[in-house]
């Protein structure tokens, strides 16, 4: 992991809370990211074999979403509630100390861990593949001081559309009260704001503000854009302790589906 200078801590400290969002070249060694990259790649993989789906990558994940969809989302559950890399990688203890470092006193995961392999073709709806201009927040009704971190799991060129940060909006605070499609989207004038857009490689992290206005870029490649993100509160935050600490994420089985799978045995 990075080793971080006092004073390169202390210019990200300030980056943060200036501009909502700073990115931190090679804080993981690329190995360490590109075996999550693996793993959640053998779990298509072992339905491509099943179904003796063949070609290039991006056409088997195409292939398997277009005719079996229902198997397709599976392997996307299972990758988002049970990859231990993926996990391992969220309480990964540079990390971990990273965001006391940034002011977080007593960090916790306020959700899952989330991984992402974005494309047009592997999705139903525009919002599948490509965010809408939105803040995490709303979401999560975590500690006012919260925390994103997000990161590639690829190399990602601009032409694999990463995301676009809108430096200093999170001072703006919570601009909707409303989700839609799982976000929190926001009435935002993209044009009187700095936007924020750059390459990252596998190893690189981006912090931002949970208020941080943000959105996906768009794919002109391609390629699948892999990516993942880990959300961080502050248990010692005063206001979420008044708050009772929310939590507005409901995880629990699917009777649809529990009937859909029993009643073919």
């Amino acid at each position: 992991m990075k080793f971080l200078l006092v004073e390169q801590l202390s210019e990200i400290k300030r980056k943060l809370a200036e501009d909502g969002v700073v990115v931190i070249p090679g804080f993981f060694k690329p190995e360490l990211i590109e075996k999550i990259h693996q793993q959640a790649k053998a779990i298509f993989q072992i339905q491509f074999d099943k179904h003796n789906i063949k070609g290039d990558y991006l056409s088997q994940m195409v292939e398997l979403f277009e005719n079996h969809l229902d198997t397709f989302i599976n392997c996307g559950k299972l990758i988002q509630t049970g990859l231990i890399e993926l996990y391992q990688l969220a309480v990964n203890p540079s990390l971990i100390q990273l965001t006391k470092d940034l002011g977080l006193e007593f960090p916790n995961m306020c959700t899952r861990p989330m991984l992402f392999f974005n494309h047009p073709k592997l999705a139903k709806q525009e919002h599948f593949y490509k965010t809408p201009i939105h803040q995490d927040w709303v979401s999560m009704l975590a500690s006012d001081d919260s925390i994103v971190v997000w990161l590639p799991i690829i190399d990602l060129t601009l032409e694999h559309g990463p995301v676009i940060f809108y430096p200093g909006s999170h001072k703006l605070g919570p601009l909707t009260g409303q989700i839609e499609n799982g976000f929190a989207e926001v009435d935002f004038d993209r044009n009187a704001w700095p936007k924020l857009q750059v390459p990252v490689n596998q190893g690189d992290i981006v912090v931002f503000s949970t208020l941080l206005v943000h959105e996906s870029g768009q794919i002109t490649n391609n390629q699948i854009r892999w990516s993942c993100h880990f959300r961080y509160t502050n248990m010692k935050d005063p206001s979420f302790i008044d708050n009772g600490f929310p939590h507005p994420y409901i995880h629990k089985p699917s009777q649809e589906i529990i009937d859909k799978y029993l009643k073919k045995s």
